[in-house]
């Protein structure tokens, strides 16, 4: 013989079409949460390879540069080679900035704290910066 069923007593069953218990909540969502612990920042074009690869090839033209020769004068070789040089870095800088702002942007859309990538934003455009002035200093002091 089967126990009785107290009619008083609410049935704590989980399959079979009986009641939830009180403390359990159901929540019926269509989506699923996900949390990332450690985002990464991958942009379709990656501008850092960019900045980077313009930056080794015209700091290798700007060293091979003097010893081709060409039949010129060797003096005027090394300042080609300085100026080579000199805009390979800011245009490298130049794109890297491009690459933080839109990391910053990024971050904060994720509500990522983006205080360090500003700081190397503001970085990247005052050396950029620092060098075009030192650049065109040069190029006015080499024409006079």
């Amino acid at each position: 013989m089967q126990a009785g069923i107290d009619p008083n007593q609410p049935q704590n069953q989980f399959w079979g079409g009986g009641e939830v218990p009180s403390g359990v909540h159901q929540v019926q969502s269509g989506q699923q949460q996900i949390i990332v612990l450690n985002p990464k920042y991958k942009p379709e074009t990656n501008l850092r390879i960019i900045s980077t690869a313009i930056l080794v090839l015209g700091v290798l033209v700007s060293i091979g540069l003097p010893f081709t020769g060409l039949g010129s004068d060797i003096y005027i070789l090394f300042e080609i080679s300085s100026f080579i040089c000199c805009s390979s870095f800011i245009i490298a800088l130049l794109i890297d900035a491009v690459y933080l702002k839109g990391k910053s942007d990024w971050e904060t859309s994720l509500g990522i704290s983006n205080s360090w990538t500003l700081v190397s934003l503001i970085l990247s455009i005052i050396f950029a910066v620092g060098l075009i002035i030192i650049l065109i200093m040069n190029l006015f002091v080499y024409r006079l």
